[in-house]
C-alpha cells in the first residue's frame, strides 16, 4: 500500500507545519510539544516560535488527528485506519485494471504491494512499454537487475507480444539475471531473442543489491520480495525449463501467492548513479560470472 506517512516527506519544503507535525509523530511518540518542536527545528530547520507549535498542537487535537494523553502527543489511532483506507482506494486508481498509472506531475516515491506474480510482471511491463517514467529524460530506455528473470506465472501467449512491443520501443534495453536456475536461462535467452541486451546469466558485479532494480529515465523501481516469496520463486524455476512446463504448473490452477513490495522513485541524481552502477556489468573485464 501506499505509504500515507511518507508521503508528507516527498517534498518537504511544500508541505505545511502541520504535515511536518505529523510526519514527526508517524516517527516517534508520544512526545511532548517541546520535544516536537525540537524536532521541527533539528529536520526542517523551521523559523517558528514556541508558542506557534501549541497552536497548531491544539488545532491538529481538535480536529482529531493527533490525541494528547499524560505521556505526550501521538498520532490519533482512529485517523491512521481512516487514512489507510483512503489511500488504500488511491492506491487503486493507480492500479485501475492492474496498470500502473502515475500521475502527470510525479515526484518522490509510489510505494505499491503486489499479491500476484502475474500481474507484477504484466504491470511493470505495461508501464515500461508507456514510458511514463521516462518523461523530462534524455535517457528513455531502461536497464534492469533481476534475481530470477521475471515471467508470468499465469501465461497468456499476448505476454510474448508485450514483452517484444515493450523491447521494441526500449530498443536499448540491457538485463542482468543474477542467480542460475533452469527457468532462468530459458527467460534469458527469450529476453535476447526479441533485442534486449543481456550479461551473462548469474553475473555478479561490486554492486549487488537485494531487490530487484529497474532504471528509466528519471525514475527507478525497486521490488522487494518476501523470503517466503523468494523460495516459492526459486522452487519453481529450478523445476522448470521451458515455457511448456510452467503452463502445465498453473495452466488450469491458481497460482501461489506471493508478497512483492514495488517502490517507484524519481531522482535523477539517485537514476543515474543507479545506471552507472548496473552498467558496469556490461563491462566484460570487470564482471564476475557465476
Amino acid at each position: 500500500m501506499i505509504n500515507e506517512l511518507s508521503l508528507l516527506k516527498i517534498n518537504p519544503s511544500g508541505a505545511t507545519t502541520k504535515q511536518k507535525i505529523v510526519s514527526v509523530l508517524s516517527e516517534k511518540w508520544p512526545l511532548s510539544a517541546k520535544e516536537i518542536f525540537e524536532n521541527l527545528k533539528k529536520h526542517y530547520s523551521l523559523e517558528i516560535s514556541y508558542q506557534a507549535i501549541h497552536k497548531l498542537l491544539q488545532e491538529l487535537e481538535t480536529e482529531r488527528l493527533i490525541e494528547k494523553s499524560n505521556s505526550g502527543y501521538q498520532l490519533n489511532l482512529s485517523w491512521i485506519q481512516q487514512s489507510k483506507k483512503t489511500f488504500e482506494y488511491v492506491e487503486k486508481q493507480y492500479l485501475k485494471n492492474n496498470k500502473i498509472t502515475i500521475p502527470k506531475d510525479f515526484s518522490g516515491t509510489i510505494e505499491i504491494e503486489w499479491e500476484s506474480i502475474t500481474d507484477l510482471c504484466v504491470s511493470t511491463a505495461e508501464l515500461l512499454l508507456s514510458k511514463q517514467l521516462a518523461e523530462g529524460s534524455n535517457d528513455p530506455n531502461f536497464i534492469c537487475s533481476m534475481e530470477y528473470g521475471w515471467w508470468a506465472f499465469k501465461f497468456k501467449f499476448e505476454h510474448l507480444y508485450l514483452l517484444y512491443e515493450m523491447i521494441m520501443n526500449n530498443p536499448k534495453t540491457k538485463f542482468i539475471i543474477r542467480r542460475k536456475t533452469h527457468y532462468g536461462d530459458w527467460i534469458h535467452k527469450q529476453y535476447a531473442r526479441v533485442g534486449g541486451v543481456g550479461a551473462p546469466l548469474g553475473t555478479k558485479n561490486e554492486f549487488e543489491p537485494e531487490e530487484d532494480i529497474f532504471v528509466q529515465g528519471n525514475c527507478i523501481i525497486q521490488v522487494k520480495f518476501s523470503d517466503d516469496s523468494r523460495k516459492i520463486i526459486e522452487s519453481y524455476y529450478k523445476k522448470w525449463h521451458n515455457l511448456e512446463e510452467s503452463f502445465m504448473e498453473f495452466g488450469l490452477k491458481s497460482e501461489p501467492k506471493i508478497q512483492a513490495t514495488m517502490r517507484i522513485t524519481k531522482n535523477p541524481e539517485l537514476a543515474k548513479f543507479m545506471r552507472k552502477q548496473l552498467e558496469k556489468a556490461f563491462e566484460g573485464e570487470n564482471a564476475n560470472h557465476k
